[in-house]
């Protein structure tokens, strides 16, 4: 399962608010709050998901 990028919240991929692709990446967010939290700061987020899960 994946999470929001903002509240760290399981998110079902299919049942999501919202799904952006950046970069090859996939971020979710699970409301329209988070959604609004990651679009004021989006590189916030970002930064913060990169450091919680680094590729290898």
């Amino acid at each position: 399962m994946s999470r929001c990028i903002t509240c760290d919240k399981p998110v079902n991929r299919n049942k999501a608010h919202m799904t952006i692709e950046l970069d090859g990446n996939t971020y979710l967010a699970c409301c329209p709050m988070c959604q609004s939290e990651f679009e004021k700061d989006p590189e916030k987020y970002i930064r913060k998901s990169k450091s919680k899960h680094p590729r290898h």
